[in-house]
């Protein structure tokens, strides 16, 4: 702010009450004899000269100095200095710092390849929905979105995963830059339906938490291997080990007796360390699980329920007659006689053994897979151009 001199339209009297007519005044830097500048106006855009004057009344005009110190000297033309004082006005002000820009550091920001979950489905600038659809230039037809604002995902995509988890439509070239230029284009992973998922292992060794590591006692040509720790493995897992050929899956398992479906490779016999998990739970950008999972028979317990009927009938007891006679009635023969009379009876009891038939119980409307889905909230995945 400007300083408004305090004998701006005022007048200076004598000792009789009389206005000086021939006053001066002069302004310098306060403590030196440097003059000051002094203006007209409080913009400070019109000079005065100095020593200012007064008028014909002995006022002084409207005077306007700059921020800071001053020494002033009053006097009149005839009777010389009236007052010369230093340290006037007020410092200036001192100037505050002014803040530069605030610099954000790089990784404040989401960068390219940078995931993001919304509960809405819309689109959003600066990213595209991980709805498996492709990417590419402006001239690349691609689905989700084409234009050159693409080429970042586009080279990261290429760069970081394999075609069969972002695949280039066309096969892939010589390099990202080559096939972007050229109008291919290239797929985002799909996160439809899909739950995000921790890395098994992260850089610091498997945890072990969706997949098994056990140690694997292999022979070379041999589909039958022995396995340590038997409790977390289940018919259908994939076997990734040393020896083992890729996409190699358990087809049974009993006791610590692995079958695989297929052979060891040649010169794998010995021990390695194995991974068995349903899916590579340690390949950024694997996709495995299911919703629904059927139950097999190698997932029931080992002590299964039985049943079966016994049927025992009671013993029948009879007599059993061993000859036939005809019988007569009367004197020397002549009278009345009865044919076929049994004779010889013989008590007998007949006890019939004891038979056992198994039980089959079916079951018409079984075999439907099991729901295993976790309760959850859906939206729309994101990845940052």
């Amino acid at each position: 702010m400007t300083i408004f001199w305090p004998l701006s339209r005022q007048q200076v009297l004598d000792q009789n009450g009389r206005p000086r007519l021939d006053l001066r005044a002069q302004f310098f830097d306060a403590g030196t004899t440097t003059p000051r500048a002094v203006f007209a106006d409080a913009a400070l855009a019109t000079p005065l000269g100095q020593p200012v004057t007064c008028d014909a009344s002995g006022r002084f005009p409207r005077v306007f100095l700059s921020p800071g110190l001053y020494r002033e000297r009053v006097f009149s033309v005839t009777a010389g200095d009236l007052w010369n004082d230093d340290g006037l006005g007020l410092p200036a002000p001192e100037e505050e710092p002014v803040d530069p820009t605030p610099q954000i550091p790089a990784n404040a920001y989401a960068i390219t390849g940078d995931t993001m979950w919304r509960m809405d489905g819309l689109i959003r600038s600066g990213w595209v929905r991980m709805n498996g659809g492709t990417i590419g230039n402006a001239a690349s037809g691609a689905s989700e979105r084409g234009d050159a604002d693409t080429a970042g995902l586009f080279s990261y995509l290429f760069t970081t995963f394999a075609d069969d988890l972002a695949p280039v439509i066309g096969g892939r070239g010589a390099s990202a830059s080559a096939d972007f230029a050229a109008g291919k284009r290239i797929t985002v992973p799909s996160m439809r339906g899909l739950l995000q998922g921790g890395l098994d292992s992260m850089g610091v060794g498997s945890a072990g938490t969706i997949q098994t590591i056990a140690s694997l006692d292999l022979t070379a040509g041999s589909a039958t291997a022995t396995v340590t720790t038997p409790d977390r493995i289940v018919p259908g897992m994939l076997i990734f080990a040393s020896g083992v050929n890729a996409g190699t899956t358990v087809v049974s398992l009993s006791g610590t007796t692995l079958t695989m479906s297929g052979a060891a490779a040649a010169g794998s016999t010995g021990t390695v360390t194995a991974r068995f998990a349903l899916f590579d739970a340690e390949r950024p950008g694997s996709v495995g699980g299911d919703w629904l999972r059927t139950i097999i028979n190698a997932n029931l317990p080992q002590n299964l329920p039985q049943g079966s009927a016994t049927i025992d009938p009671a013993a029948i007891s009879y007599e059993k007659y061993t000859t036939l006679q005809t019988l007569s009635f009367g004197d020397g023969g002549t009278g009345s006689s009865a044919a076929e009379i049994w004779q010889g009876a013989t008590p007998v009891t007949v006890d019939p053994a004891a038979s056992t038939l198994a039980v089959s119980i079916s079951n018409p409307g079984g075999g439907r897979p099991l729901p295993q889905l976790p309760p959850m909230r859906v939206g729309t995945f994101y990845m940052k151009l």
